[in-house]
C-alpha cells in the first residue's frame, strides 16, 4: 500500500497525547522509587509493564506512521539517559548491572523493538495489520514485565540458569498467561475495536485465541533460551514474525 508522508494537526495531537502518556509513566515509576521508597524493580517494572501502551494511540493517527516518531524518541531519550536530564528516569529503571555500564540496555531495547515493528508495518502501508506487533509488543509488555516477578516470588527456589538468565517454572508460565491476556487485549484492540471493518469477527474468534496461543507460547519458549538481556529484542521480534505467518495461514492476512 502507498504511504501519504504527511502530518495534519491531529497527527500532532495524537503523537503528544501519545509523548505525554509515556512520560507520566516514566514519572510514576520515579516517583515510587523516590517518594515511597520503592525498590528499582518495582519502578522498572511499571514502566516495563505500562511505557509500551502509548502503541495504543496508532489507530488514531491520520498517518499512521507518526507513531514510530514516538517510540523513536523514547529510543534517543533512553539512550541518553544516564545524563543529569534524565538522570531521574535513569535510577527508576536502572538495574545494578546498568549502574555499572551507565546505560539502561533492558529499557533501550525494549524501545528499540516497538521502533522497529511499529515502522515495519506503518512505513510499507500495512498498519491495518498492526494487530499482529501490536500482540508481539503487548506479550513482552505483560508477559515478560510478570514473569519476573512471579518467578522471584513463587519459584526463587526452583530456578536453572540458562545461557546467563535464571529461569523458573513459574516465572514461565507466567509470561505465557500474562503474554496470552495481553495478545488477546492486543488483538481485540487492533482488530476489532479501533478498525471500521474489524478483521476479528464472531465467526473466527477462535483464530483469534488460537493465534495467541501460539504467540504466547513462541515467546515463553523463546524468552527461556534468549541470552541473558536479549529477550526484549528476541521475544517480540520471533513472536511477531511466527504470528504473523500463523495468521497469514488462517487467512486473516492477505496480500
Amino acid at each position: 500500500m502507498q504511504v501519504e508522508f504527511a502530518i495534519v494537526f491531529e497527527d500532532i495531537v495524537v503523537f503528544f497525547i501519545a509523548v505525554i502518556y509515556a512520560v507520566v509513566i516514566l514519572t510514576i515509576g520515579d516517583v515510587a522509587r523516590r517518594k515511597m521508597s520503592l525498590s528499582p524493580d518495582i519502578s522498572r517494572k511499571i514502566v516495563h509493564l505500562f511505557a509500551g501502551a502509548a502503541i495504543w494511540t496508532l489507530p488514531f493517527f491520520p498517518h499512521p506512521w507518526v507513531a514510530s516518531i514516538v517510540a523513536l524518541l523514547f529510543v534517543i531519550m533512553l539512550g541518553m539517559a544516564n545524563t543529569e536530564r534524565f538522570g531521574r528516569f535513569f535510577a527508576a529503571m536502572a538495574r545494578p548491572e546498568d549502574l555499572e555500564h551507565g546505560s539502561v540496555r533492558g529499557p533501550f531495547w525494549y524501545a528499540v523493538s516497538i521502533t522497529i515493528l511499529t515502522a515495519i508495518f506503518t512505513f510499507t502501508g500495512n498498519a491495518g495489520i498492526f494487530f499482529v506487533a501490536g500482540a508481539a509488543i503487548q506479550i513482552m509488555m505483560f508477559g515478560d514485565g510478570m514473569s519476573a516477578p512471579i518467578g522471584m516470588k513463587y519459584g526463587a527456589n526452583h530456578t536453572k540458569v540458562i545461557f546467563g538468565s535464571k529461569r523458573s517454572l513459574q516465572g514461565s508460565l507466567a509470561l505465557f498467561v500474562f503474554g496470552f491476556i495481553g495478545a488477546v487485549i492486543a488483538f481485540w484492540w487492533f482488530g476489532i475495536f479501533s478498525l471500521a471493518t474489524p478483521i476479528f469477527t464472531p465467526a473466527n474468534y477462535m483464530n483469534m485465541i488460537l493465534l495467541a496461543f501460539i504467540g504466547a507460547l513462541v515467546a515463553t519458549l523463546v524468552e527461556l533460551v534468549s541470552p541473558k538481556g536479549t529477550d526484549n529484542v528476541t521475544l517480540p521480534l520471533i513472536s511477531c514474525v511466527v504470528m504473523f505467518l500463523v495468521a497469514m495461514q488462517m487467512g486473516l492476512i492477505v496480500f
